[in-house]
């Protein structure tokens, strides 16, 4: 493993970190729109450092991987803010 699929991989680990922390219901007082915001920079800095891996399987499965934490982000905002109300 290189560098790069290295960072990858911690992106992941930080994303499941802050994603149960904010499951469990934790009280951030000012910090709510900062880690929102964490919670969609790290995926796309997975997406870029997995992206930037040398071995081919690890890239792909890095990059979806990541797409994915992405696009179920994107799908928990919607619900929370959007769609429940249309």
């Amino acid at each position: 493993m290189n560098r790069y699929s290295i960072l990858s991989l911690s992106a992941f680990i930080c994303f499941c970190f802050l994603f149960f922390v904010m499951k469990s219901g934790v009280s951030l007082k000012g910090f709510g729109t900062v880690y929102i915001l964490l919670l969609f920079i790290v995926p796309l800095v997975g997406v870029y450092t997995g992206y930037k891996t040398k071995h081919r399987i690890l890239k792909w499965g890095f990059v979806c991987i990541h797409l994915i934490t992405l696009c179920m982000m994107s799908y928990l905002l919607l619900l929370a803010y959007g769609i429940s109300e249309s």
